[in-house]
């Protein structure tokens, strides 16, 4: 079967390296001319390490196991401890590593004989002849280093080292911003979360030794240690949608004044500005496609980050796209639906519920809030982390 990938992001290569196991021929068209260094860090749950290994991505070099994972009051009161390295789950660590190591790790398990070609763009995909799919391709700078040179199939623009123009198969990971899904299901509106988040690496200068997040009075800050010494953070706040963005150093200090002892510690160990800024935007509810056009990861259900889920539903997506692909490309759009819809329905509306709690702006909301995590007792919480990561053990045995 001829599969083209539109996106080499995470979601994008998983499903590369999954399709190509299964014995499929795999084409990846990626936007950008080459892979380059790319956003900050992320965590990676046993959900999704779990399958990764199960595709033969290996993290052992490249990540961090989770240290104490503890949610702070915006005064560096502990709220609740979590320790993932001791949370009952038999299907791996929780790993934090930066997007380029997890980036390159997808890159060299890539197996043998999956093209890879940078600089393209699609601008139409439609329902050929003989149940293919028909792409048009456009060159949207010079192709990358490992783009295979082939000519260019009849009918398509001359894009080097990307044919044919119709597939078996075609998989949107492009984002939340989908060309592929604009192209097959038609423009989808973009919720926006009501929150902007600022995003970077920096040097452990604050002397941090855990993962934690704070919730202040409508902001959040959160640091997670990585290798080398180096942490990844973030800095979330409630602002209008495309709001100017805040003055360094000035203007993050007045935004996030309210969080004190590790948090403010690490505030004022910042030496610049973050780097990435967003405004956290989400599809309303899932879009798997149309046909033999099949969408994963942000492409298909754009997430909020509260349960630190997006990529893992993107890994645990590529793996039940090829499933679903076993018994052939008719039918397969149903089938992986069936696979995902009601697991990726629950993780997105659970982190909408969990960011609209979570910027509680009122002291009566934030001391109930408060007292509502104290009280939390631990087999709760163990109970809610294996709902979030057990449907992974199902996935896999399948």
């Amino acid at each position: 079967m001829k599969a083209l990938v539109v996106g080499g992001g995470i979601g994008g290569l998983t499903a590369a390296i999954a399709l190509r196991r299964a014995g499929h021929d795999v084409t990846v068209a990626e936007r950008s001319p080459a892979f380059a260094p790319a956003g900050a860090g992320i965590i990676l749950a046993p959900n999704a390490t779990a399958v990764l290994a199960a595709l033969g991505v290996d993290l052992t070099e490249r990540g961090l196991p989770l240290p104490a994972l503890d949610l702070l009051s915006a005064d560096g009161r502990l709220l609740r401890h979590t320790n993932p390295r001791e949370t009952p789950s038999d299907l791996g660590p929780s790993l934090a590593l930066t997007r380029t190591e997890l980036h390159a790790a997808l890159r060299e398990a890539l197996p043998e004989g999956v093209r890879v070609v940078h600089g393209v763009t699609v601008d139409s995909v439609r329902e050929g002849e003989r149940g293919t799919v028909a792409v048009r391709i456009a060159d949207a700078g010079a192709p990358g280093a490992d783009a295979a040179p082939a000519a260019p199939a009849a009918g398509s623009p001359a894009v080097a080292g990307l044919g044919p123009d119709a597939y078996d198969v075609v998989v949107g990971a492009d984002g939340v911003r989908s060309a592929v899904r604009a192209a097959c299901v038609g423009q989808q509106r973009l919720r926006y979360s009501g929150v902007t988040c600022w995003r970077g690496l920096t040097g452990n200068r604050a002397g941090l030794g855990r993962a934690f997040e704070s919730w202040g009075p409508g902001t959040r800050i959160g640091a997670v240690p990585l290798r080398d010494d180096r942490l990844y953070y973030f800095l979330v706040r409630k602002a209008p949608r495309r709001a100017p963005d805040l003055t360094w150093p000035g203007g993050f200090r007045r935004a996030f004044a309210g969080h004190g002892g590790e948090p403010g510690r690490l505030l004022d160990a910042l030496t610049e500005a973050p780097p990435l800024h967003h405004d956290l935007e989400e599809l309303d509810r899932p879009v798997w496609g149309r046909g033999r056009v099949l969408l994963l990861g942000d492409a298909a259900h754009a997430m909020t980050p509260n349960l630190g889920q997006g990529a893992a539903m993107a890994i645990e997506d590529a793996y039940a796209l090829a499933r679903a692909l076993a018994p052939g490309a008719e039918g397969a759009l149903a089938r992986y639906a069936a696979l995902r819809h009601r697991r990726v329905r629950a993780v997105q509306l659970t982190s909408r519920r969990l960011g609209r709690v979570a910027h509680w702006r009122g002291p009566v909301g934030r001391l109930l809030r408060e007292t509502g995590l104290r009280a939390l007792p631990d087999e709760l919480t163990e109970r809610q982390f294996a709902a979030l990561v057990d449907p992974a053990r199902e996935l896999l045995r399948g």
